[in-house]
């Protein structure tokens, strides 16, 4: 069974296939380094969802992702755990975004686009 992932950029999801998207929990810790060099590790987070997409978007998506990537606004993810049948909502950032121009012609323009999308 594949998990069901669903993308709100405001009040409008990003329609994903699920060929397009990678979900996992990771673990992140946040490492800093002080003014003299010494590294301190301040928090470390178990199991955060994490999601890695790669798909071809309109020009207006490419537009939308650029914006929130840029601007640091936070997305609204759900996904619908097969285990509980709930459905789990987060908060995340849109993260690594990297993009390519596939066409670009008088009728549409079309980008390659490959981000994650990691919680907070």
């Amino acid at each position: 069974m594949s998990l069901k992932v669903e993308l709100y950029f405001g009040v409008e999801e990003l329609p994903l296939t699920k060929d397009e998207y990678h979900f996992k929990p990771v673990n992140i810790q946040t490492v800093n380094e002080t003014e003299a060099g010494t590294r301190i590790r301040d928090i470390k987070r178990l199991g955060v969802p994490w999601m890695s997409v790669s798909m071809i978007v309109s020009d207006a998506w490419y537009q939308k992702l650029f914006d929130y990537y840029t601007s640091g606004s936070s997305i609204t993810v759900t996904y619908y755990d097969p285990h509980t049948l709930a459905a789990n909502t987060f908060y995340a950032y849109v993260d690594n975004l990297d993009y390519n121009l596939i066409r670009s012609d008088s009728v549409s323009t079309d980008w390659q686009v490959s981000f994650e999308v990691v919680a907070y």
